[in-house]
């Protein structure tokens, strides 16, 4: 008995096990997932995007644009898979979305929404194409438009509307034509195909043997060698800076700067959730005191001391981190020496690329709480109002 989609309940997303072929046969019947409004955009991102060219903030742009076009207006349907491999082999009337390992769509669907991998689209799509991914192929005519982010993307279906591509390789086939506009950032962008608006391509390397209404090329230089230099020198001075301040703290007020420490080993978790929420608290409560106007001065001295509070939040961490390092290797070190090697391992985390920016925020956050911590537990030595 069918439903009309009038009908339909929001169900949980469809997910696929890993070597998961969709058929007619095995593709749950009726197990569609009806969602008005907003689609969550974790789909979008959940895979990973090797991303080898441009700058970080273009590559940020561009997924974020990617979010912001996989939410329609209104959606009737949609079906979800997820999984290592997802081979999607029977028509689809509807929106897809995707997230896995190797996506391949080889039936005729409404649109396409991919994260993963590998994406490889050999079927005809009606409406749209978003797709982030490793490699991303479109083989098969698309009736929308294309908005694609991968470390490889080479385009050899037909568009019918625009075409905005980022990636380290990008390739438009001779059989392609972009029926209206294209836009192509990228390491090495080769185009042979048919654009019959305006292309406009950025990047180091451009190639253009097939033909557009108009052809713009905006090289891509990056950083300078000089520039890059500069930042290199400005970066370590910061750092060497800030290890200086809290060789200063350790040795001008070495037992408030324990105490702080102190409460960076006690209950971290609750400390980082604090710290977490503290920031975001600050930041707005600096905002509607601003624009009273006549609470601005307020704002500012109180914005001013969580800025230090921020700015001294990982050289407790640093301390911290370096006396759990000296207890595992049975050390006894000085306090500035702890100090000096939790801050060179903080420093190296920070340097490596995802991970900086998950140990910044659990340093900044964790540090974060455990000032305010210790400001409470020491409010009356703070505030002068008793003994410490």
């Amino acid at each position: 008995m069918s439903v009309p989609e009038d009908k339909w309940v929001a169900m949980p997303p469809l997910l696929v096990p890993s070597s998961f072929s969709v058929t007619k046969k095995n593709r749950l019947a009726g197990r569609r997932t009806a969602t008005p409004g907003c689609i969550p955009t974790a789909y979008l991102i959940s895979a990973s995007g090797n991303l080898q060219s441009g700058n970080t903030m273009k590559k940020f742009l561009i997924v974020v644009l990617l979010a912001l076009l996989a939410v329609p207006v209104s959606v009737s349907a949609l079906v979800t898979y997820s999984g290592n491999q997802v081979n999607i082999l029977d028509p689809v009337p509807d929106d897809v979305f995707a997230s896995g390992g190797m996506i391949e769509v080889n039936a005729p669907v409404r649109s396409v929404t991919a994260a993963g991998g590998s994406i490889t689209i050999n079927a005809p799509v009606s409406g749209d194409v978003i797709a982030a991914g490793g490699t991303v192929t479109i083989n098969g005519d698309v009736g929308g438009k294309v908005v694609a982010v991968g470390g490889t993307i080479d385009l050899a279906g037909n568009v019918t509307t625009n075409a905005l591509l980022q990636g380290g390789t990008v390739t438009i086939r001779k059989s392609a034509t972009i029926g209206k506009d294209a836009m192509i950032s990228g390491g090495t962008v080769r185009n042979a195909g048919t654009v019959v608006g305006n292309l406009t391509v950025r990047s180091q390397s451009a190639e253009n043997t097939g033909s557009a209404g108009t052809y713009e090329v905006k090289p891509d230089r990056g950083m300078g060698a000089s520039a890059l230099w500069v930042f290199s020198v400005l970066a370590v001075l910061l750092c060497l800076g800030w290890y200086i301040v809290g060789l200063l703290l350790i040795r001008v007020m070495p037992a408030r700067f324990l105490q702080v420490e102190s409460e960076v080993h006690t209950s971290a978790i609750l400390k980082f959730v604090v710290g977490f929420a503290a920031i975001i608290i600050a930041v707005i409560a600096f905002v509607l005191l601003a624009i009273t106007i006549i609470l601005l001065p307020l704002a500012l001295v109180l914005g001013g001391l969580a800025f230090i509070g921020l700015l001294l939040a990982n050289l407790f961490v640093a301390s911290g981190l370096g006396r759990v390092i000296s207890g595992y290797l049975k050390w006894n070190g000085k306090e500035w020496q702890l100090y000096t090697v939790g801050f060179l391992v903080l420093m190296v985390l920070f340097l490596i690329p995802v991970i900086n920016i998950l140990a910044f925020v659990i340093s900044t956050s964790l540090g974060f709480g455990a000032i305010l911590y210790a400001v409470r537990n020491n409010w009356a030595a703070v505030t002068g109002s008793g003994s410490p």
